[in-house]
């Protein structure tokens, strides 16, 4: 069976990317607004509540959503869009096959992190075997205070388990407050042992040129 492909959209404006994904991305995994139909104003207006502003672009670096994210606005639930949820909308619209779509700010000075980061939630996606193996392996670790965490910073339930991998794989250091060092590293190298069965590189020990050969990339 052909393997579900990763797009990613790069931009070189925070404030453009996050303009085009953040609908996409809290209709997907926000732990308030995931399957339901909202407008940007009701959105920000919530946002605004819960952070003290409107820090969207601030907050968040890179974005990731699976291909059926784009249905209900393909459909006109979340009319009117914006000008770039059209273009990002209208680039996949006519795509059969399910992908996976990431998006980085290319000039961002997290962007190494960043890649792999989005990187590593495209294969949680794309391979069933390798997403029931990892689902198995981080139950078997003590990573309750990861978890816990991750939802405080506004991730639903139903993305925990790719977003511990991500987090834990690609940038441990992150995870401090949470878990030691030494045991973070400790599970991230058994990450990315089983990363390496599956894709046959290692995403801890390859440059981001390497990560970035393995995706479709598209200019926004």
């Amino acid at each position: 069976m052909k393997r579900a492909e990763i797009y990613l959209v790069e931009s070189n404006n925070r404030q453009d990317l996050a303009e085009t994904f953040m609908r996409f991305q809290e209709y997907y995994e926000s732990p308030v607004f995931a399957g339901r139909r909202f407008s940007i104003e009701e959105f920000k207006a919530w946002y605004s509540k819960e952070h003290g502003s409107f820090s969207y672009a601030q907050d968040w670096s890179g974005f990731n959503i699976p291909s059926w994210v784009f249905q209900p606005f393909n459909k006109g639930y979340f009319d009117p869009l914006t000008d770039q949820e059209k273009r990002l909308v209208n680039y996949f619209k006519h795509k059969r096959d399910s992908c996976y779509v990431i998006g980085v700010n290319s000039k961002d000075d997290f962007f190494v992190e960043t890649v792999k980061h989005e990187f590593t939630h495209g294969a949680f996606f794309v391979n069933e075997d390798y997403r029931n193996e990892l689902t198995e392996l981080l139950k078997s670790k003590n990573l309750k205070t990861v978890k816990k965490a991750l939802r405080e910073m506004g991730y639903g339930s139903n993305v925990i388990n790719d977003e511990t991998n991500a987090y834990m794989l690609t940038e441990p250091q992150t995870m401090e407050k949470n878990i030691s060092l030494s045991e973070g590293r400790k599970v991230r190298d058994e990450l990315d042992k089983l990363f390496i069965k599956y894709f046959k590189f290692s995403m801890v020990e390859s440059s981001v040129s390497m990560v970035m050969r393995k995706i479709k990339q598209l200019s926004f």
